[in-house]
């Protein structure tokens, strides 16, 4: 058991020493028009472009006006000639001169909702006041704690449900004529369907004012669909199922149709998380379909063996099903070890964040359940290597085993059995915490890189250092703010070694956002040219003539540093804008 928890360590140490690649949100590809665009007539539709579909039911799309009105009348959003990676409105009237402001919302693949904004100006620039959605992760916080609740219960029911099934199909056949084994597997279906119905109702509340025709017009609404369809047809087939389960030899079609249930259902969680959001999508969501079945195999075998088999003092059914379970749950310890490691390496990226960011943390405690749960099995295993491995040598050993074992030794494995069962069920709470949890990477950014002090009016003009890991990570960005007021602005920057000489990156972004407001990012687009005489020179040096801020207040520059191909970093200044 040592061997196996330090060899689980090792590989997850060596696989976050290796950082993951880049995490992927719906991100704004180009706009029409363009971000900070001046153009000469008003504009009759306003459209948007992002770097994955895009669900059309939740969007929201505010157009801004330069007296920080919304402007009357502005369509819903639809998809532009049937492109579902784009979003448009139109424009009911002719836009007086002045600076606009659309603020969008969206949800991403992962189903998470995604924010930022841009402007344009019609015949000349202005910096009037300006007003934003509201913030994007306000979704009430009961909205938000009753949607927890009903993912952890949906998951449980699914784990209740297949564990029995295959318990039933593959270890213990007779199982299925007793009344506790399909109680249980009703229990597992009905809590399944009632929490999935639950989150299809709560999810727009959850995202932030959706509807429900908002939620079945996006991406979770049709999956939750099809999860509770495939669950009615098993309900339907555990209702003409034949109270008499299949013959002992007959095991495997039984188990077969069962995984493959499984797997049908494991997948409608699987495409509305972080795994159907990353870039290795094709990778990532079979690796959680496997993860999530072999928990639910696993997790929800262990109710049917505590509450029934060994309830029912049959110790002709105890000697078979209990080794078969047994094998079972030593593979998907297996299974769930290979692909867990996987998940870790993708959504944390790096050794730091395990210890300095939410998910990190919980992903801990998620391993240090699982660590208890190992040592409870082998234990578990252990009993059963004891009571049923080699077969009796003795007259005296035969007529033993005939009895089974003791009344004794049975509670001790029942005590062992609980205690794994209710470790189970907070992992699956584990579980769905992290999937509602922003991933490591994203935080950890934030946290190595908060808001540098700014000059408090006027412009701005500083040195911030940076560390995107990695050999060469390290340096520091001079850059330059004028005037810092409403209008038209420039932003300079030079990227620069820790010792002040000019460093070759391959990348360089800017965004700004206004925080207090909900307005942002807006990105800004740098282009190299000669710096003026207020900035280091250097052939690094990037600029932003036409910054076009549309209200005063505390913004934040977040300035992106690429390193190289899989180190990065984000560095933030506030800047006052009067």
């Amino acid at each position: 058991m040592r061997t196996t928890v330090a060899a689980v360590l090792v590989a997850v140490c060596t696989m976050l020493a290796v950082p993951a690649p880049a995490w992927a949100h719906a991100l704004l590809v180009s706009t029409t028009p363009g971000n900070w665009q001046l153009i000469d007539a008003s504009p009759g539709s306003v459209s948007m472009r992002f770097s994955e579909p895009v669900d059309l039911g939740l969007a929201q799309v505010r157009l801004i006006g330069p007296r920080g009105n919304d402007i009357a009348g502005a369509g819903r959003p639809e998809h532009p000639e049937g492109r579902p990676d784009s979003l448009m409105i139109t424009v009911p009237e002719t836009l007086a001169n002045g600076t606009y402001t659309v603020a969008w919302r969206v949800v991403s693949a992962d189903t998470h909702p995604v924010q930022g904004a841009f402007t344009f100006s019609v015949r000349e620039a202005t910096g009037p006041a300006a007003v934003a959605l509201d913030d994007p992760s306000a979704g009430s916080a009961t909205a938000t704690g009753l949607y927890g609740l009903a993912r952890w219960l949906a998951l449980a029911g699914f784990a209740l449900l297949v564990g029995t099934a295959l318990f039933v199909a593959v270890c213990w056949p007779g199982g299925l004529a007793r009344r506790g084994t399909r109680r249980l597997m009703v229990a597992g279906l009905v809590t399944a369907f009632g929490a999935s119905v639950a989150t299809l109702l709560l999810y727009g509340p959850y995202v932030g004012g959706g509807s429900l025709a908002g939620t079945l017009g996006g991406r979770i609404g049709p999956i939750l669909l099809v999860r509770l369809g495939l669950l009615a047809g098993i309900g339907f087939a555990l209702i003409r199922f034949p109270a008499a389960g299949p013959s002992t030899r007959d095991r495997v079609r039984p188990g077969a149709l069962v995984l493959t249930g499984t797997a049908a259902l494991a997948s409608t969680w699987s495409l509305v998380t972080h795994s159907a959001g990353s870039g290795l999508e094709w990778l990532s969501v079979p690796a959680d379909v496997i993860h999530l079945s072999a928990a639910g195999v696993w997790v929800g075998g262990l109710p049917v063996l505590l509450g029934v088999l060994l309830r029912s003092g049959d110790v002709a059914a105890m000697r078979t099903a209990i080794p078969r379970f047994s094998t079972i749950a030593g593979s998907c310890v297996g299974i769930l070890v290979a692909t867990g490691i996987y998940q870790s390496w993708r959504e944390v990226g790096t050794f730091p964040a395990l210890f300095s960011t939410t998910y990190g943390v919980r992903l801990m405690v998620k391993l240090g359940l699982v660590a208890v749960l190992l040592s409870i099995g082998a234990l578990a295993r252990l009993w059963v290597r004891r009571q049923y491995g080699a077969g009796p040598a003795t007259v005296a050993a035969k007529r033993r085993a005939r009895r089974g074992p003791e009344h004794s030794e049975i509670g001790r494995f029942r005590k062992l059995v609980t205690t794994e069962t209710v470790l189970a069920g907070l992992l699956l709470g584990m579980t769905t915490a992290l999937i509602s949890t922003e991933p490591a990477r994203a935080e950890l950014d934030r946290l190595r890189n908060p808001p540098r002090s700014a000059a408090a009016e006027g412009p701005l003009s500083l040195a911030v250092p940076f560390d995107a890991g990695g050999p060469t990570g390290k340096g520091q960005i001079a850059l330059a703010f004028a005037p810092a007021r409403t209008g038209r602005n420039e932003l300079h920057l030079a990227v620069l070694d820790p010792a002040g000489t000019p460093k070759q990156v391959p990348e360089v972004r800017a965004e700004l956002r206004l925080p207090e407001a909900g307005i942002g990012p807006i990105a800004l687009p740098l282009t190299t040219t000669a710096p003026p005489r207020y900035v280091r020179s250097g052939p690094t040096h990037y600029s932003a003539p036409e910054v076009t801020v549309p209200m005063p207040g505390r913004w934040e520059l977040a300035i992106v540093v690429r390193t190289s191909e899989i180190n990065q970093t984000t560095v933030r200044v506030p800047v006052n804008i009067s």
